[in-house]
C-alpha cells in the first residue's frame, strides 16, 4: 500500500513523494523559537499531540511539485509571485491524493497544521535555504511541498529525526543582499519585516518601504531570484489570461476576482489588500494617468487605501 501512495503522487504530477516518521520536528521548533516571527508561530511541531495518535502509528507522507518561475509581467501589470499562480493547482492536486489515500483505506487527519518544509528535509527531498525556503535538486526552491498524516505505522524506509539536520545551502549570501527589506541574514529570515508578511498585513509596512513594494501585488521573489540554485530554471511566461487582469487600471477599479480564483487559492485572495498595493504599484511606476484613480481612495473609510493614496498622490504630482 505504501508503493501505491507514492505512485498515485507521481501520477498526479509530483515529482517525488516520500515517507518520514511522525516524531517531533524538535530543530525546527527550536529553531524557529529563536527568531522574532517564531514566538508568535502557531504551527504544531509534534504530530503525535495534533493527531491524538501514537507516535509509532503515525507516518507522514510529504511530495514536492514544482513551480516554475514566471516571466516578468508587462509593464502596466502588477506582479503576482508563481507560487500563488500555482496555488488553485495545489489544492486540487492534494485533495486528489488525500482521496485516493483514503480509498485505499488509510484514515487522514485533515485540517491539521505541521512544519512542511521540516518534514520535507526529514524526507531528504531538500536542503534548508538561507531564505527560509527549500532547495531541491533540479527545482531550486521553486517547489511546493504537500503532505498527507496518515494513522499507519511508518514503512521500513520511512525517515526519522535523525535526518532533521540540513546541510544547508552553502550561505552565498546572494539573497541577504537581494532582500528589499533586510529581512534574510546570516542568521536566516525574520519574516515579521519580509514584505510577503506586509502583503497580509499592510497596515503594518513602514512608509520609507512603500517604493520596496515596487509592483508587487502578491508574493516576493527576490530572494529567489538571485539564488544561484534556480539560475539554470527555465521562466514560464505569465498566464495569458491573467495579463488584463493584473493590469493596474483593472485592479485599481473591480479587480476579477473569479477570474484569479482560477489559478489563485481562496485563502491567499484580499479585494482589500489587492487595491492597496495596486494604489503602491501605481505610483511606483510612475502611471502620472492613474492619478484620478489612486486618488478616489482618498478620505474614504479603509484607512490603509487612504494612507498608500495620499503618499502615492504626493508622489506622481512630484513627477
Amino acid at each position: 500500500m505504501s508503493s501505491s501512495l507514492r505512485d498515485t503522487a507521481l501520477e498526479l504530477g509530483y515529482t517525488d513523494a516520500r515517507p518520514v516518521t511522525g516524531h517531533p520536528f524538535e530543530v525546527w521548533h527550536d529553531r524557529l523559537r529563536s527568531i522574532p516571527f517564531g514566538k508568535s508561530f502557531s504551527f504544531e511541531h509534534d504530530p503525535a499531540k495534533i493527531s491524538g495518535w501514537p507516535v509509532e502509528e503515525i507516518t507522514i507522507w510529504v511530495a514536492v511539485s514544482p513551480t516554475p518561475p514566471i516571466e516578468d509581467w508587462p509593464e502596466d501589470c502588477g506582479e503576482i509571485s508563481s507560487f500563488y499562480i500555482h496555488s488553485q493547482k495545489r489544492i486540487s492536486r492534494f485533495t486528489t491524493w488525500a482521496r485516493a489515500a483514503e480509498a485505499s483505506g488509510y484514515e487522514i487527519k485533515r485540517d491539521v497544521t505541521l512544519p512542511a518544509r521540516a518534514a520535507a528535509i526529514r524526507a531528504g527531498l531538500g536542503v534548508h535555504g538561507l531564505n527560509g525556503l527549500m532547495l531541491t535538486p533540479g527545482y531550486g526552491s521553486y517547489v511546493d511541498i504537500t503532505y498527507l498524516l496518515l494513522h499507519a505505522a511508518p514503512p521500513p524506509d520511512a525517515r526519522g529525526p535523525e535526518n532533521d539536520l540540513s546541510a544547508g545551502c552553502g550561505n552565498c549570501g546572494d539573497c541577504i543582499k537581494a532582500c528589499p527589506t533586510g529581512a534574510v541574514s546570516e542568521n536566516g529570515v525574520d519574516a515579521l519585516v519580509c514584505l510577503r508578511n506586509y502583503m497580509n498585513h499592510p497596515e503594518q509596512l513602514p512608509r520609507e518601504d512603500y517604493s520596496k513594494m515596487k509592483k508587487r501585488i502578491l508574493g516576493c521573489d527576490n530572494c529567489q531570484r538571485v539564488c544561484p540554485k534556480n539560475a539554470a530554471l527555465k521562466r514560464e511566461p505569465p498566464p495569458a489570461d491573467m495579463i488584463d487582469a493584473l493590469k493596474l487600471e483593472n485592479l485599481l477599479n473591480q479587480p476579477d476576482i473569479d477570474l484569479m480564483l482560477k489559478y489563485i487559492e481562496p485563502a491567499q485572495l484580499n479585494k482589500t489588500n489587492i487595491k492597496a498595493h495596486a494604489i503602491l504599484a501605481a505610483a511606483n511606476t510612475g502611471r502620472c494617468d492613474l492619478l484620478a484613480e489612486v486618488e478616489k481612495f482618498i478620505g474614504k473609510d479603509d484607512i490603509v487605501r487612504d494612507k498608500f493614496a495620499r503618499w502615492a498622490s504626493e508622489r506622481l504630482r512630484e513627477q
